[in-house]
């Protein structure tokens, strides 16, 4: 009998930017600290059958769908693609994606990167590929910036 998949979790921390918030977006220099009690945490569990698909759950926005389902354009279908191009891994897992946040959307605390970088983090955990934190950080500034077209680059350092 074989073992059943383990699955694999990673997180991320809020920020706050103390100063040069806007300036920062023009190469300035800003002051960020983390705000460890708001979280992002994703969750991978890897299915048993390897012909299911990659289910992505995220009960903070009422989504569960399978990634086949999501426009490319989509924030955490693009967090997932970007994810997996970074990890070389041409083909998504079959499982699912469990994402939750305690960090309010759309507040200026870094809620979209914390949430690409935890989603980041357990699948390459799953996937038992590494993840830099400088290859983590390049994941979650390619999908701000395509979410938010001219992105700081400041989120996803914290």
């Amino acid at each position: 009998m074989t073992p059943r998949p383990q699955p694999a979790t990673g997180s991320a921390s809020g920020k706050v930017i103390l100063f040069g918030e806007h300036a920062v977006v023009y190469g300035a220099p800003a002051i960020a600290v983390p705000i460890n009690g708001l979280r992002a945490t994703a969750t991978f569990t890897p299915a048993v059958d390897s012909s299911s698909e990659l289910e992505i759950v995220a009960d903070s926005i009422a989504l569960n769908t399978r990634l086949s389902n999501l426009a490319t354009g989509h924030p955490l279908a693009a967090a997932v693609l970007e994810t997996l191009r970074s990890l070389a891994i041409p083909n998504p897992p079959a499982g699912k994606l469990q994402v939750q946040s305690t960090i309010p959307a759309a507040a200026g605390l870094g809620s979209s990167a914390a949430v690409t970088i935890a989603l980041a983090r357990a699948l390459a955990a799953s996937l038992s590929r590494e993840l830099t934190p400088h290859a983590a950080a390049h994941i979650a500034q390619s999908v701000e910036t395509l979410q938010h077209g001219t992105a700081s680059g400041i989120d996803p350092t914290v």
